[in-house]
């Protein structure tokens, strides 16, 4: 006997939730939709490949449900995103195991020191459920780390990191959203000897406090020809 095709086993099991074809079919279309996008994005901005585990552990748990809402509400179910999250989980193919792999963390915890941002450059975006995602902006580690020590002092924001993918999350002042910070070691450019951040950063020294003047490396500086 043939072995069912995963199509037919979503609609299987969605029929047990008294879920038509067409709406799952609907609502898993946003869902990939969406995947789609955030794939091509990786690809143009960080190279490689965003694997159904890798998307995963970047966006977290969370992450998914808000998608599945989404989906839900766009199939015409409302914001029963739990209901699309259990009949595509229950479905889905399990992640790829590798020799190398290790264990995924696919939630965040509080970043209790600045320094723990590690790396030397960020894709710093604005996420707000009402305004959606900003473009995005390249930073430098320094510069991320900076803000972070700034957005947290006397109360003013909270910090979490993704161990398994170095994403780290944070709030600031009265915004409504927050600002992600994904690893982009692929971005990075000299970088400032005094306060680490790149050149064109030392413009926001009044916000974020970087010295006022970009000092190079040496091994930047142009040699002056002695007459």
């Amino acid at each position: 006997m043939d072995q069912p095709t995963r199509e037919r086993l979503l609609h299987a099991e969605a029929a047990r939730h008294g879920i038509a074809p067409d709406v799952i079919d609907r609502a898993v279309g946003v869902i990939a939709a969406v995947q789609r996008r955030d794939r091509a994005d990786f690809r143009e901005n960080f190279g490689g490949e965003l694997t159904p585990d890798r998307w995963l552990a970047a966006h977290g748990v969370s992450g998914f449900k808000e998608l599945c809402a989404y989906a839900a509400r766009k199939a015409g179910l409302a914001d029963d995103g739990g209901l699309i999250m259990r009949i595509v989980s229950a479905v889905a193919l399990q992640p790829e195991q590798r020799a190398d792999d290790r264990p995924v963390q696919f939630w965040a915890r509080p970043l209790t020191d600045p320094a723990e941002a590690a790396f030397p450059a960020y894709r710093v975006t604005y996420e707000d459920p009402q305004d959606g995602i900003s473009p995005g902006f390249d930073w430098s580690g320094a510069l991320l780390r900076r803000t972070l020590r700034e957005a947290t002092a006397r109360g003013r924001g909270a910090v979490s990191l993704e161990e398994a993918t170095g994403v780290v999350a944070f709030t600031e002042g009265h915004l409504s959203g927050a600002y992600v910070a994904r690893p982009a070691p692929g971005h990075t450019q000299p970088t400032c000897t005094r306060c680490g951040q790149w050149e064109k950063e030392h413009t926001l020294h009044e916000r974020f406090g970087s010295c006022p003047e970009f000092i190079a490396p040496a091994v930047h500086l142009t040699p002056v020809p002695v007459p």
